[in-house]
């Protein structure tokens, strides 16, 4: 029997960031001099931080964060998954976007995923969700390694060592990751990795499999994975659960380089995501029809509020309509942001009713809407600052809790391919309807939300930030960004306070169960038309503030949604 979309978001919602509680727990901040690392786990940001200590810059300790977070928490990231990463270079002021997304086999189709048949028991059991046909070609393994060796100070060996030993030795199981254990328990049961875990909370959690791949890609790198023995007991695991990968898919796989979107809003120059991101498309366009209606200082309230919630209607729609990989479609971004199309969004904003979603999708005409595809071509959010200047926020995913909930090779793998639209019109797991153009193709790379971004003032970055829960990324995001920026609040307030989300289908603007938004404010978002709906959470954000007046301070703050804790020095 098929199951609705709405009781699979339930599940997202309840368990995909648990062991939450509405108070804040002080741990879940700090404040540093030299440098420091945000992540949702207390021993991915202590993996960080050592490697910090021992010499490395923020591109290195990304990665061992990346590592250790794969470890400790595989129900959210992995080396069975993808990413991005924007790296802030202090020596020459650049900015890089590294796209080490996952991307769909080559034998996959467009009509993939439209016929479905007896789907099997417990949440997210979709074909693109569970199973060997949910699998993408995992990115991680090539990001990280391109993180290290384009930008690192230290070797891989050094760089993998903390995650290894946390394998080899163990760690505690969190309250996260049991409750999403918990969740999807009967279906991990069923992988003869996975059904070994005891995923109790204060438990503790050896993953000897997992650590004889990072023994291996210490050693011989990323070509272990793209090709070597441990791709080839992926290919195994893959096609045992039904799917279509192959060992060439692994071998053509390569981190795509990509111009990051930016805009300057509220003083400040806010650098994101590109496309296959549309979160980053999103957040640019919100910020500038907010300056329009809100004014360059505006007030935390009701009015602006109401304005950040129309503000991402259009944005959500310009997605289900415009986006696809941008190796594969072209996709009109100069046409989508013009002056006059922003205006007028901004105009319907600023009127001080809620309007229809529909009210504010708002067509452009462009040619040649498709390239020749190329022939060779749960999540974690983190940041990193480190004693030189450098900062790498990176988000990393296997999508849905535990991924397509198997593993090869010892690594669990990701169910990235329901970030495809399914069918024209289709709902993923997070409610965001799917358009022809991010329909599943070979080595497509699916639309997603991720948003790591960077904001700098005066040239010199101010913020790091990102974040984790699907559809809900880039607005958790923007209203910490916002919070710090905006607002003058602290890191640990920002994350902690309130959020709320829209996304424009369904057309109700979503309010926290965990962090509830005032009483007055919800009623006074009512009078102005907003269908309010509660939600667990809105996303987990990581987030670093660099103060550099009187002195420099680096504030970090790790989510308490998700109960992690920030490191330094």
């Amino acid at each position: 029997m098929k199951r609705p979309v709405s009781i699979v978001f339930w599940f997202l919602s309840a368990f995909l960031v648990a062991g939450l509680t509405t108070e804040t727990p002080p741990e879940h901040a700090g404040v540093f001099a030299r440098d420091a690392v945000a992540a949702d786990h207390a021993e991915a940001s202590r993996a960080g931080a050592e490697v910090l200590a021992a010499g490395g810059n923020a591109a290195d300790a990304a990665a061992a964060t990346m590592l250790a977070l794969g470890v400790v928490n595989p129900a959210s990231s992995g080396l069975g998954g993808g990413g991005f990463a924007l790296y802030y270079c202090a020596k020459d002021g650049s900015l890089t976007f590294l796209d080490f997304r996952e991307r769909a086999p080559r034998a996959a189709t467009r009509t993939m995923f439209e016929v479905e048949g007896e789907r099997p028991e417990g949440p997210a059991s979709s074909p693109s969700q569970l199973g060997g046909l949910a699998a993408g070609v995992p990115g991680e393994p090539a990001g990280i390694e391109a993180l290290v060796t384009r930008f690192g100070k230290l070797s891989l060996r050094e760089v993998v060592a903390p995650a290894l030993r946390l394998a080899e030795g163990g760690f505690i199981v969190s309250d996260a990751l049991a409750a999403m254990g918990a969740a999807f328990g009967a279906q991990l049961r069923k992988d003869p990795v996975m059904a070994t875990w005891e995923l109790e909370p204060g438990a503790t959690l050896r993953r000897p499999g997992l650590a004889r791949v990072l023994h291996a890609f210490a050693e011989e790198g990323a070509a272990v994975i793209y090709g070597g023995f441990i791709g080839q007991e992926m290919v195994a695991a893959v096609e045992k659960h039904g799917g279509i990968m192959t060992l060439q898919d692994l071998y053509a796989y390569r981190v795509r380089v990509r111009e990051p979107l930016e805009t300057h809003a509220f003083g400040y120059r806010w650098v994101t995501a590109p496309p296959p991101s549309a979160g980053g498309f999103t957040m640019v366009q919100s910020l500038s029809i907010l300056e329009r209606v809100a004014g360059s200082t505006p007030a935390y309230g009701a009015p602006l509020l109401h304005a950040m919630a129309e503000s991402w209607k259009g944005p959500f729609l310009d997605r289900q309509r415009y986006f696809g990989d941008p190796d594969q479609v072209i996709l009109p971004l100069e046409k989508m942001s013009a002056p006059s199309r922003i205006a007028k969004r901004a105009e319907l904003a600023a009127d001080g009713e809620a309007h229809p979603s529909a009210d504010y999708d708002i067509p452009v005409e462009w040619t040649q809407s498709r390239l020749t595809a190329p022939d060779n071509s749960g999540t974690s959010h983190l940041c990193v600052v480190d004693a030189e200047g450098n900062v790498a926020s990176v988000t990393t995913t296997v999508n849905l809790p535990f991924g397509a909930r198997f593993t090869g090779g010892g690594i669990v793998m990701n169910d990235e391919m329901d970030d495809f639209a399914s069918g024209v019109g289709k709902a993923n797991a997070f409610g965001l309807v799917g358009g022809a153009r991010n329909l599943p193709g070979p080595w497509k790379r699916p639309v997603s939300t991720m948003s790591p971004t960077i904001v700098l003032q005066d040239g010199k970055p101010a913020l790091c930030v990102g974040a984790s829960g699907g559809s809900r990324i880039v607005t958790a995001t923007q209203q910490v960004a916002m919070n710090i920026l905006v607002h003058g609040m602290n890191a640990s307030e920002a994350v902690s306070a309130p959020r709320i989300h829209h996304q424009g289908v369904p057309d109700a603007l979503r309010v926290e169960t965990v962090a509830p938004l005032d009483s007055a404010l919800q009623d006074a978002l009512r009078a102005r038309g907003h269908q309010i709906e509660t939600i667990h959470n809105v996303a987990n954000v990581q987030a670093i503030q660099i103060e550099r007046s009187p002195e420099r301070r680096l504030h970090a703050a790790s989510d308490p949604r998700k109960g992690g804790k920030p490191a330094g020095h």
